[in-house]
């Protein structure tokens, strides 16, 4: 797995200098198990539950957690849990100030519109929630977690991401991930999801009525789009489906306007030649 790979050439690293390493890297197999369980968990987890699915003691989890929150490859919110940090945000250095910044635009989204609001980006290939913010009444991510990183075609912010892309790209990516059928509604094939891109891409709204979860609907918009698939970034509002259509048009519209406050936050992806410099 990549996220382990990954965060074990980090732990050998650290772990190598001669310099007091942190006892938090004195057992990398349990830094790894928690990280791994992160990586896999966009809702964000507490430490109870991350004890709960890994067996570590929840002292020892808390004790871990403070160095992998360290190293910045994790973030804790406001709600207690802890989030996976992606690359897709930029340089790993600023990436929790971003989300520090990014957070107050999601949560009033919700509350004006009185949605789930859900920034969503493609990483390693699955659907991956970056930031979010929930509000009484409204769809909770954790409703409909469970399959999520294959729900791209599925889901208002994976289609915004799925129409980011060029077509022949999406065509291998969803050959490669296949068309779930969350429900009834959902959409059975490529062609047939391409016509409700290309006449989504008429207004730069993306949608779907009941195709992940038959109780739910979502608008999305593109906020970001760059050189790479990871680059790209989606925001958006998930609501009851029998939401009335005014409520609805309402928060839409409002739904249109946050990418205005969140581009000079995430600030432009990294050009071809920005990627081709060591260190990038």
């Amino acid at each position: 797995m990549l996220v382990v790979s990954f965060f074990l050439g980090a732990i050998s690293l650290s772990g190598s200098h001669p310099t007091g390493a942190s006892s938090g890297l004195r057992s990398p197999d349990r830094t790894l198990r928690l990280v791994e369980h992160l990586s896999r968990s966009p809702q964000g987890l507490t430490a109870k539950q991350l004890a709960r699915r890994t067996g570590i003691p929840v002292k020892t989890v808390y004790h871990h957690l403070r160095t992998i929150i360290d190293r910045q490859w994790a973030w804790r919110g406001e709600d207690g849990r802890h989030y996976f940090i992606p690359d897709v945000l930029g340089p790993i250095a600023d990436v929790t100030a971003r989300l520090d910044r990014v957070q107050p635009v999601l949560d009033r989204l919700a509350a004006d519109t009185g949605c789930g609001v859900f920034m969503t980006a493609l990483r390693d290939g699955q659907l991956t929630v970056i930031a979010h913010s929930e509000i009484t009444g409204a769809p909770r991510l954790d409703d409909f977690a469970e399959g999520l990183p294959e729900a791209a075609h599925a889901t208002a912010g994976g289609r915004a991401l799925l129409a980011s892309m060029p077509s022949h790209h999406r065509h291998r990516y969803l050959k490669a991930s296949g068309l779930r059928p969350f429900t009834r509604r959902t959409v059975r094939s490529q062609d047939e999801l391409d016509d409700e891109l290309r006449t989504a891409a008429q207004t730069g709204l993306y949608t779907e009525y009941g195709q992940c979860r038959s109780d739910v609907a979502c608008s999305g918009v593109i906020v970001r789009t760059g050189p790479r698939t990871s680059d790209n970034l989606a925001l958006a509002t998930a609501m009851r489906i029998d939401l009335p259509k005014d409520r609805r048009r309402a928060a839409d519209r409002l739904l249109r306007l946050a990418p205005a406050d969140l581009v000079p936050i995430l600030g432009p992806a990294l050009t071809p030649d920005e990627l081709a410099r060591p260190g990038s």
